[in-house]
C-alpha cells in the first residue's frame, strides 16, 4: 500500500500553514456597478524588515480500515496543532535564509502539549536551498545550539533551570523546521501578477504548482483532474482597521479519481496597492486517499483503507514599521 501524499503546497510555509481560528469569509452577493480595482498578487517580504508574525496550524489525519462484515471499522486519530508569535526577518529570499526570534511557541501532539514559553526571546536561523528545510537538520547538537536558537536571557527565569531549557531545545528546532518547511509562497504563481476586476468578480486560476506537488508525491494526475479559481471579495481593514487589505478567495478541487480526491481553500488579505507579501492567509484543506487491499490476502480480500487528511492553518505577518507602539502584542490575541 502506498503512504498518503499530503497535497498541500500552500502550507507550508508549508508556512503553515486557521482563523479564529479557521474562520472563512464568503464570497460577495454581486459587483454591482462597484469599479474595478487593479490587485497585485507579486508582492514579496523586504529583506532585512523585521516583521511580527503569527502561525496557528492544525492537522488531523484519520486512518479507517473498512473491513468486510465488520460493521465499526477499527480506526487511529492523528493530530498535530502549532501556536507561535514572534519576529521574522528575511535575511536572504533566495536562497531562503530567515531569523525567527520566538515571542511564544507550542505545539499539541494527539492531546499532549508541550509549551516552550522559556525559549522567548531566544532566536533561530532557518536556512534552506530552497528544495526541502526537511531534510537540513537545525542544529544536531549543543555546540550548534547557540547558532541555532540563541539570544535569549543569559540565566533561565522561574522554576526552569538552564538544564531544562538546553533539553527543550531538540524539540524546538524540528518544530520551527516544521513551521518553515517548504520555500516561500508565491501567490502569484496561482493567480497571475495583476488582475483588473470588481468585488464579486472570479476567474481561473492556475492548478499547475498543486499539480507538481502532488506529482512530487507519487500521484500522476492529467490538468483536467483539477480546477482552481479565484474571486475577489471587498476590501477590508487589517491590523484592527489601521491598513487597508484586498481580500481574494482561491479554491481548488480534484475531480473523477479513483481512489483519491482533495479540496483547498484559501483566503488571503494582500496590502492595498501591493508592494509586500501577503498580511494574512488562511487555509482549509481535505485529501482523501482510499486504498484497497491486494486481493488475495488472507481475510482481508474486498478491505478499503481510507486516510482523511484536514488541514487548517492561520498565517498573520506584518512589518513592524507599520504598527503602533501601543498595538505591538496585538498578534498575542491570534496565538
Amino acid at each position: 500500500m502506498r503512504k498518503p501524499h499530503p497535497a498541500v503546497p500552500f502550507l507550508c510555509a508549508a508556512f503553515l500553514l486557521a482563523a479564529g481560528l479557521f474562520l472563512l469569509h464568503p464570497a460577495p452577493a454581486g459587483a454591482g456597478d462597484a469599479k474595478e480595482v487593479e490587485l497585485k498578487f507579486d508582492g514579496r517580504p523586504k529583506a532585512g524588515e523585521p516583521y511580527v508574525i503569527s502561525v496557528n496550524s492544525r492537522q488531523v489525519r484519520t486512518y479507517r480500515m473498512k473491513l468486510v462484515g465488520i460493521n465499526n471499522p477499527p480506526r487511529r486519530r492523528e493530530t498535530h496543532e502549532i501556536h507561535a508569535v514572534g519576529e521574522l526577518v528575511y535575511q536572504s529570499l533566495d536562497p531562503l535564509v530567515i531569523q525567527f526570534k520566538v515571542e511564544a511557541l507550542s505545539q499539541i501532539v494527539d492531546g499532549v502539549k508541550t509549551d516552550y514559553a522559556p525559549l522567548a526571546g531566544m532566536t533561530a536561523i532557518v536556512r534552506t536551498s530552497g528544495v526541502n528545510l526537511r531534510d537540513i537538520p537545525l542544529g544536531s547538537d549543543d555546540n550548534a545550539a547557540a547558532s541555532v536558537l540563541g539570544g535569549g536571557p543569559g540565566e533561565a527565569s522561574g522554576a526552569k533551570t538552564k538544564e531544562e531549557i538546553r533539553a527543550m531545545l531538540p524539540g524546538a528546532r524540528r518544530l520551527i523546521a516544521s513551521m518553515f518547511s517548504a520555500p516561500l509562497d508565491h501567490p502569484e504563481e496561482y493567480l497571475g501578477k495583476t488582475r483588473k476586476v470588481k468585488p464579486g468578480g472570479k476567474w481561473t486560476a492556475s492548478a499547475k504548482p498543486m499539480l507538481e506537488a502532488i506529482r512530487a508525491n507519487g500521484l500522476e494526475l492529467s490538468e483536467d483532474k483539477v480546477t482552481a479559481t479565484a474571486t475577489y471579495n471587498n476590501p477590508s481593514k487589517f491590523y484592527e482597521g489601521d491598513i487597508s487589505a484586498q481580500n481574494v478567495y482561491f479554491l481548488a478541487e480534484s475531480g473523477n479519481i479513483p481512489g483519491y480526491d482533495f479540496k483547498l481553500e484559501v483566503h488571503f488579505q494582500f496590502p492595498d496597492g501591493g508592494g509586500d507579501a501577503p498580511f494574512r492567509v488562511e487555509r482549509s484543506a481535505t485529501e482523501v486517499v482510499n486504498r484497497a487491499i491486494p486481493e488475495g490476502v488472507p481475510g482481508f480480500s474486498g478491505s478499503v483503507m481510507d486516510c482523511v487528511t484536514t488541514v487548517q492553518s492561520d498565517v498573520a505577518m506584518i512589518r513592524k514599521s507599520r504598527m503602533k507602539a501601543k498595538k505591538k502584542n496585538w498578534f498575542l490575541d491570534l496565538f
